[in-house]
Protein backbone atom coordinates (compact mmCIF):
# COMPACT_ATOMS: atom_id res chain seq x y z
CA UNK A 1 0.00 0.00 0.00
CA UNK A 2 3.15 2.12 0.82
CA UNK A 3 4.34 1.62 -2.51
CA UNK A 4 1.61 2.41 -4.48
CA UNK A 5 0.99 5.40 -2.44
CA UNK A 6 4.65 6.24 -3.12
CA UNK A 7 3.97 5.79 -6.92
CA UNK A 8 0.81 8.02 -7.05
CA UNK A 9 2.21 11.06 -5.71
CA UNK A 10 5.40 10.46 -8.02
CA UNK A 11 3.16 10.68 -11.21
CA UNK A 12 1.18 13.85 -9.44
CA UNK A 13 4.42 15.62 -9.28
CA UNK A 14 5.48 14.61 -12.84
CA UNK A 15 2.47 15.92 -14.59
CA UNK A 16 2.67 19.45 -12.39
CA UNK A 17 6.06 19.65 -13.45
CA UNK A 18 5.05 18.86 -17.21
CA UNK A 19 2.32 21.65 -17.24
CA UNK A 20 4.14 24.51 -19.38
CA UNK A 21 4.32 27.49 -18.26
CA UNK A 22 3.34 31.00 -19.82
CA UNK A 23 5.79 33.10 -21.43
CA UNK A 24 6.13 36.41 -19.25
CA UNK A 25 3.14 39.13 -20.69
CA UNK A 26 4.70 42.02 -23.25
CA UNK A 27 3.84 45.07 -21.85
CA UNK A 28 5.52 47.13 -24.66
CA UNK A 29 8.16 49.36 -23.69
CA UNK A 30 6.85 51.19 -20.84
CA UNK A 31 6.13 48.29 -18.65
CA UNK A 32 2.26 47.30 -17.16
CA UNK A 33 -0.12 49.97 -17.00
CA UNK A 34 -0.61 52.08 -14.32
CA UNK A 35 -4.62 52.18 -13.92
CA UNK A 36 -7.53 52.47 -16.20
CA UNK A 37 -6.70 56.06 -17.38
CA UNK A 38 -2.88 54.85 -18.57
CA UNK A 39 -3.95 52.05 -20.11
CA UNK A 40 -6.35 54.76 -22.16
CA UNK A 41 -4.03 57.01 -22.83
CA UNK A 42 -1.76 53.94 -24.36
CA UNK A 43 -5.35 52.60 -26.43
CA UNK A 44 -6.09 55.93 -27.61
CA UNK A 45 -2.10 56.20 -28.61
CA UNK A 46 -2.64 52.72 -30.55
CA UNK A 47 -5.30 53.65 -32.29
CA UNK A 48 -4.18 56.95 -33.94
CA UNK A 49 -0.83 55.00 -35.29
CA UNK A 50 -4.46 53.57 -38.16
CA UNK A 51 -5.43 56.65 -40.02
CA UNK A 52 -6.56 55.27 -43.45
CA UNK A 53 -7.29 51.69 -45.18
CA UNK A 54 -7.81 50.52 -48.95
CA UNK A 55 -8.65 47.49 -49.92
CA UNK A 56 -10.72 44.15 -49.91
CA UNK A 57 -13.14 43.00 -47.72
CA UNK A 58 -15.28 40.23 -46.90
CA UNK A 59 -19.05 41.38 -45.11
CA UNK A 60 -21.22 38.89 -43.50
CA UNK A 61 -24.47 39.78 -42.19
CA UNK A 62 -27.40 38.01 -39.85
CA UNK A 63 -30.25 40.16 -39.58
CA UNK A 64 -34.08 39.52 -39.46
CA UNK A 65 -33.64 39.43 -43.71
CA UNK A 66 -31.48 36.59 -43.68
CA UNK A 67 -27.83 35.72 -44.11
CA UNK A 68 -25.58 36.40 -46.55
CA UNK A 69 -22.18 37.42 -47.42
CA UNK A 70 -20.70 40.27 -49.74
CA UNK A 71 -17.27 41.60 -51.13
CA UNK A 72 -16.64 44.74 -50.82
CA UNK A 73 -13.76 47.59 -51.61
CA UNK A 74 -13.36 49.94 -48.50
CA UNK A 75 -11.61 53.04 -48.59
CA UNK A 76 -11.05 55.09 -45.54
CA UNK A 77 -9.60 58.23 -43.99
CA UNK A 78 -9.92 59.54 -40.57
CA UNK A 79 -11.82 61.39 -39.64
CA UNK A 80 -15.00 59.99 -41.29
CA UNK A 81 -14.38 59.65 -45.29
CA UNK A 82 -15.88 56.99 -46.56
CA UNK A 83 -15.77 55.30 -50.05
CA UNK A 84 -17.41 51.64 -49.88
CA UNK A 85 -18.58 49.26 -52.55
CA UNK A 86 -20.46 46.30 -53.05
CA UNK A 87 -19.24 44.25 -55.66
CA UNK A 88 -21.28 41.18 -57.04
CA UNK A 89 -19.81 37.97 -58.37
CA UNK A 90 -18.39 39.63 -61.37
CA UNK A 91 -16.62 42.15 -59.60
CA UNK A 92 -18.86 45.30 -60.48
CA UNK A 93 -20.31 47.65 -58.42
CA UNK A 94 -24.17 46.97 -57.24
CA UNK A 95 -24.39 50.17 -54.86
CA UNK A 96 -21.48 52.26 -54.11
CA UNK A 97 -21.54 54.48 -50.84
CA UNK A 98 -19.26 58.09 -50.39
CA UNK A 99 -19.48 60.26 -47.51
CA UNK A 100 -17.49 62.75 -46.50
CA UNK A 101 -18.51 63.12 -42.83
CA UNK A 102 -21.12 65.96 -43.73
CA UNK A 103 -22.81 64.29 -46.71
CA UNK A 104 -23.32 61.10 -48.74
CA UNK A 105 -24.07 60.39 -51.99
CA UNK A 106 -25.24 56.49 -53.43
CA UNK A 107 -25.37 55.15 -55.98
CA UNK A 108 -27.94 51.90 -56.31
CA UNK A 109 -27.12 50.48 -59.66
CA UNK A 110 -30.36 47.94 -59.40
CA UNK A 111 -32.87 51.22 -59.03
CA UNK A 112 -30.40 53.08 -61.76
CA UNK A 113 -30.37 56.12 -59.14
CA UNK A 114 -28.31 58.29 -56.71
CA UNK A 115 -29.47 59.46 -53.59
CA UNK A 116 -27.68 62.51 -52.31
CA UNK A 117 -28.35 64.51 -48.98
CA UNK A 118 -27.39 64.48 -45.40
CA UNK A 119 -25.10 62.10 -43.73
CA UNK A 120 -27.38 61.03 -41.25
CA UNK A 121 -28.06 58.00 -39.29
CA UNK A 122 -31.32 57.09 -41.87
CA UNK A 123 -29.68 57.65 -44.71
CA UNK A 124 -26.76 55.37 -43.98
CA UNK A 125 -28.98 52.86 -43.10
CA UNK A 126 -30.07 52.67 -46.92
CA UNK A 127 -26.44 51.00 -47.34
CA UNK A 128 -25.00 50.03 -43.62
CA UNK A 129 -26.71 47.23 -42.21
CA UNK A 130 -26.13 48.48 -38.77
CA UNK A 131 -27.20 52.02 -39.06
CA UNK A 132 -24.34 54.35 -37.54
CA UNK A 133 -22.98 58.36 -38.30
CA UNK A 134 -20.14 58.32 -40.23
CA UNK A 135 -17.48 59.22 -38.04
CA UNK A 136 -18.41 56.26 -36.00
CA UNK A 137 -18.25 54.06 -38.90
CA UNK A 138 -15.01 55.40 -39.95
CA UNK A 139 -13.69 54.60 -37.03
CA UNK A 140 -14.31 50.97 -36.54
CA UNK A 141 -13.07 50.28 -40.02
CA UNK A 142 -9.82 51.93 -38.88
CA UNK A 143 -10.11 49.59 -35.80
CA UNK A 144 -10.79 52.06 -32.93
CA UNK A 145 -13.42 50.90 -30.62
CA UNK A 146 -16.20 53.60 -29.31
CA UNK A 147 -15.56 53.86 -25.00
CA UNK A 148 -18.21 55.39 -22.43
CA UNK A 149 -16.29 58.83 -21.39
CA UNK A 150 -16.28 57.16 -18.10
CA UNK A 151 -16.61 59.29 -14.53
CA UNK A 152 -14.82 56.19 -12.96
CA UNK A 153 -12.33 52.89 -14.53
CA UNK A 154 -10.78 49.80 -12.63
CA UNK A 155 -8.40 47.81 -13.92
CA UNK A 156 -6.95 43.72 -14.42
CA UNK A 157 -4.81 41.98 -15.89
CA UNK A 158 -5.39 38.60 -17.45
CA UNK A 159 -2.52 36.63 -17.75
CA UNK A 160 -3.73 33.73 -19.70
CA UNK A 161 -6.08 35.85 -22.05
CA UNK A 162 -2.66 37.91 -22.26
CA UNK A 163 -4.79 41.20 -21.68
CA UNK A 164 -6.27 43.62 -19.41
CA UNK A 165 -9.60 43.64 -18.22
CA UNK A 166 -10.72 47.40 -18.30
CA UNK A 167 -13.88 48.68 -16.55
CA UNK A 168 -15.38 51.88 -17.39
CA UNK A 169 -18.45 53.49 -15.88
CA UNK A 170 -20.50 56.36 -16.35
CA UNK A 171 -23.62 56.26 -14.22
CA UNK A 172 -25.79 53.71 -14.35
CA UNK A 173 -23.77 52.47 -17.16
CA UNK A 174 -21.08 49.91 -17.26
CA UNK A 175 -18.20 49.05 -20.43
CA UNK A 176 -16.10 46.15 -20.24
CA UNK A 177 -13.03 46.17 -22.16
CA UNK A 178 -10.64 43.90 -22.90
CA UNK A 179 -7.25 45.26 -24.06
CA UNK A 180 -4.07 43.57 -25.78
CA UNK A 181 -1.37 43.99 -22.95
CA UNK A 182 1.29 44.03 -25.84
CA UNK A 183 -0.43 45.81 -29.36
CA UNK A 184 -3.00 48.36 -26.44
CA UNK A 185 -5.50 47.20 -29.09
CA UNK A 186 -9.52 46.77 -27.99
CA UNK A 187 -10.48 43.69 -29.02
CA UNK A 188 -13.71 42.86 -26.81
CA UNK A 189 -16.29 45.40 -25.86
CA UNK A 190 -19.24 45.44 -23.91
CA UNK A 191 -21.43 47.46 -22.31
CA UNK A 192 -24.26 47.25 -20.05
CA UNK A 193 -27.01 49.88 -19.16
CA UNK A 194 -27.10 51.03 -22.98
CA UNK A 195 -28.95 49.54 -25.94
CA UNK A 196 -26.08 49.17 -28.55
CA UNK A 197 -23.78 46.56 -30.16
CA UNK A 198 -21.33 44.27 -28.92
CA UNK A 199 -17.80 44.51 -30.37
CA UNK A 200 -15.18 41.75 -30.96
CA UNK A 201 -11.92 42.55 -33.09
CA UNK A 202 -9.06 40.16 -33.38
CA UNK A 203 -6.62 38.69 -36.12
CA UNK A 204 -4.37 41.16 -34.58
CA UNK A 205 -2.12 42.24 -37.55
CA UNK A 206 1.40 44.52 -37.81
CA UNK A 207 1.36 47.08 -40.60
CA UNK A 208 5.13 48.38 -39.45
CA UNK A 209 4.91 50.06 -36.08
CA UNK A 210 0.99 50.04 -36.28
CA UNK A 211 -1.44 47.51 -35.33
CA UNK A 212 -5.07 46.63 -37.26
CA UNK A 213 -7.17 43.90 -36.32
CA UNK A 214 -8.35 42.35 -39.28
CA UNK A 215 -11.87 40.71 -38.25
CA UNK A 216 -14.55 42.97 -36.87
CA UNK A 217 -17.97 41.25 -35.56
CA UNK A 218 -20.58 43.54 -34.26
CA UNK A 219 -23.48 42.16 -32.44
CA UNK A 220 -26.78 44.37 -32.08
CA UNK A 221 -29.12 42.26 -30.50
CA UNK A 222 -31.80 44.75 -30.23
CA UNK A 223 -31.84 44.86 -33.86
CA UNK A 224 -31.38 41.03 -33.95
CA UNK A 225 -28.56 41.61 -36.20
CA UNK A 226 -24.62 40.58 -36.63
CA UNK A 227 -22.40 41.91 -39.08
CA UNK A 228 -18.81 40.40 -39.70
CA UNK A 229 -16.23 42.35 -41.45
CA UNK A 230 -12.88 40.72 -42.29
CA UNK A 231 -10.17 42.50 -44.44
CA UNK A 232 -8.69 40.56 -47.15
CA UNK A 233 -6.01 42.01 -49.46
CA UNK A 234 -5.63 45.79 -47.51
CA UNK A 235 -3.20 48.81 -47.78
CA UNK A 236 -2.72 50.49 -44.51
CA UNK A 237 -2.00 54.73 -44.31
CA UNK A 238 -1.28 55.27 -47.56
CA UNK A 239 -3.35 58.78 -48.55
CA UNK A 240 -6.33 57.16 -50.72
CA UNK A 241 -7.28 59.07 -53.88
CA UNK A 242 -8.86 62.12 -53.15
CA UNK A 243 -11.63 60.89 -56.45
CA UNK A 244 -12.79 58.13 -54.07
CA UNK A 245 -14.67 60.73 -51.80
CA UNK A 246 -16.51 62.93 -54.62
CA UNK A 247 -19.99 63.29 -54.33
CA UNK A 248 -20.68 62.88 -57.92
CA UNK A 249 -22.75 60.69 -59.26
CA UNK A 250 -22.20 58.50 -62.09
CA UNK A 251 -23.07 59.78 -65.84
CA UNK A 252 -26.83 59.61 -66.73
CA UNK A 253 -27.40 58.38 -63.68
CA UNK A 254 -31.18 60.39 -61.92
CA UNK A 255 -29.99 62.06 -58.53
CA UNK A 256 -32.88 61.47 -55.84
CA UNK A 257 -32.18 64.53 -53.48
CA UNK A 258 -33.19 63.05 -49.65
CA UNK A 259 -33.79 64.77 -46.38
CA UNK A 260 -31.76 63.81 -42.89
CA UNK A 261 -35.06 61.47 -41.98
CA UNK A 262 -34.43 59.53 -45.50
CA UNK A 263 -37.18 60.80 -47.10
CA UNK A 264 -37.20 62.53 -50.65
CA UNK A 265 -37.48 66.17 -51.11
CA UNK A 266 -40.50 67.17 -52.43
CA UNK A 267 -39.93 68.58 -56.28
CA UNK A 268 -40.91 72.68 -56.22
Amino acid sequence: MTLLRGASVLLLSAGLCACPRLPPLDYGKDGPAKDGADLLKRVEFAEAQIFSVRGDAKLIVESPQGKGSVSLFVAVLHPAQLHIEQLDFFGRPEGILVTDGERFGLYDAKQRKYFRGPASVENMARFVPIALPPRELASLLLGRVPRVPAESSSLAVDEAARSYALTLRRGAITQRLTVSTGTHRVTRSRVEGLTTYAIDADALTAFGPATLPRHLTLDAPSANTRVELLYKDITVNEAPEVTLFELEPPEGIPVVEVQANGQAVAPP
